[in-house]
C-alpha cells in the first residue's frame, strides 16, 4: 500500500497550511528558529497521523522509518551524501535542535528526498506537501528525519557530577535520564503536568525514580564512546558506551522502571557512510 485509504481532511489540511504559511522562506538559508518549528510540528503531526492510521486497523510495519535513505536515492544528484554523513556521525556538530532543522533543509536532504520518493515509487504526490501526508512513504521519511533529532537530543553534554538527556526512554512522553557519576546510578524523571487553586494554568513538575546503576563498567563519563540513541528503532532511546577496558559496545535499556544492560554488536548497515545497527 501506498496511498492510505480515507486519510482524514482536516490532517492534510493542517499539513498544508503549516508549509503554505512558510512558503515565502528561502529554503537554502532559512531564518532562525525555522529548523526546530519543522522538526516539533512533524514529529506532533506524524505522531498524531500515525496515532489515527494505528485506529483504523491499518499495517504499523508500512509506516515505520526507513533505517537509512534507499540507494537509488542516495546516488541521485540532488542528495548530499556528505550533509547525510553529518547528521549521521557527527550529531554533535549542530549547537541547537534548530541548526540541525535548518541544516536537513538548507543540504536539500528533506527536499531531495520527497523528489526522489516520488519518482521512485511513481507518485508524484509525495513530492506534493498539500497530498504527501496521505502516502506511507511520508511517514518513513518523516520518522527517519525525527530519529536524526532523537540522535541529536540523545548526545546531552556531560558535567562533573554527571550528565542528562532528554527523550523517550519508556514511556511516550518527555522524559529525563539522569546519571549522577559520583554514585553511577541512573535515574528517569517524568513530566507530569498538575493544576493548582493558586496558580494560572498547569504546573509542570518531574517525578525522578532510581533506575538502577553502571558501577561496574566505572565511570560512564571518562571520555569514552558514549551515545544515547534509538539504537534498535523502537521509537525509544537507549544508552551506549564502548566498554574502556574490553573494547565491546555495551546497551542500557529501560523497561518496566528498570535500566537493564548487555553487549551488543555494531553491523554496519547499506554501503558507507550509512549509520549502524545494534544486534544484541
Amino acid at each position: 500500500m501506498s496511498r492510505i485509504p480515507n486519510f482524514p481532511k482536516s490532517l492534510l489540511d493542517e499539513h498544508k497550511n503549516w508549509h503554505h504559511a512558510r512558503h515565502n522562506i528561502d529554503i537554502n538559508n532559512p531564518p532562525p528558529g525555522y529548523g526546530l518549528e519543522f522538526l516539533r510540528f512533524h514529529r506532533d503531526f506524524i505522531n498524531r497521523a500515525q496515532a489515527w492510521y494505528r485506529q483504523n486497523g491499518l499495517d504499523p510495519s508500512l509506516i515505520e522509518a526507513w533505517v537509512s535513505v534507499p540507494e537509488e536515492i542516495r546516488r541521485t544528484p540532488c542528495y548530499n551524501q556528505a550533509a547525510e554523513a553529518r547528521i549521521m556521525f557527527q550529531p554533535e556538530s549542530f549547537a541547537s535542535a534548530d541548526e540541525l532543522g535548518r541544516f536537513i533543509e538548507s543540504s536539500n536532504l528533506h527536499g531531495c528526498i520527497h523528489q526522489e520518493a516520488a519518482r521512485l515509487f511513481g507518485e508524484p504526490e509525495i513530492n506534493d506537501f498539500d497530498y504527501a501526508p496521505r502516502y506511507t512513504e511520508f511517514y518513513n521519511i518523516h520518522n527517519m528525519i525525527d530519529r536524526w533529532y532523537r540522535n541529536w537530543e540523545g548526545l546531552g553534554r556531560f558535567r562533573p557530577d554527571g550528565g542528562y538527556w532528554y527523550g523517550s526512554f519508556e514511556g511516550e512522553g518527555d522524559e529525563i535520564l539522569l546519571y549522577n557519576s559520583l554514585f553511577g546510578d541512573w535515574w528517569l524523571g517524568k513530566l507530569k503536568e498538575e493544576s493548582r487553586e493558586d496558580i494560572p494554568g498547569n504546573e509542570t513538575r518531574v517525578e525522578w525514580k532510581a533506575i538502577g546503576d553502571s558501577r561496574k563498567f566505572g565511570q560512564i563519563n571518562d571520555g569514552r564512546r558514549f551515545r544515547i540513541w534509538d539504537a534498535d528503532g523502537d521509537g525509544k532511546l537507549e544508552v551506549l558506551f564502548q566498554h574502556p577496558l574490553e573494547g565491546e559496545w555495551m546497551e542500557g535499556k529501560v523497561r518496566n522502571g528498570k535500566i537493564g544492560w548487555q553487549p551488543i554488536r555494531l553491523e554496519p548497515l547499506g554501503q558507507p557512510p550509512h549509520p549502524q545497527i545494534a544486534t544484541r
